[in-house]
């Protein structure tokens, strides 16, 4: 699974949480894993950034 679409998975599970009123322990914990997988996004893609300018 690519990474943007992990991330548009947990943000989907995230909002669909948060409209059921789901525990706020739970949405954090969603949420924390949402935010791996955007700082993953990033690295991968500076890290392409700098392959290409090499």
């Amino acid at each position: 699974m690519k990474i943007e679409d992990k991330i548009e998975t947990a943000r989907c599970i995230l909002i669909g949480a948060a409209n059921m009123n789901v525990k706020k322990e739970i949405l954090l914990k969603i949420s924390e894993k949402m935010d791996n997988y955007i700082l993953e996004y990033y690295r991968h893609t500076e890290n392409s950034k700098k392959e290409s300018n090499e």
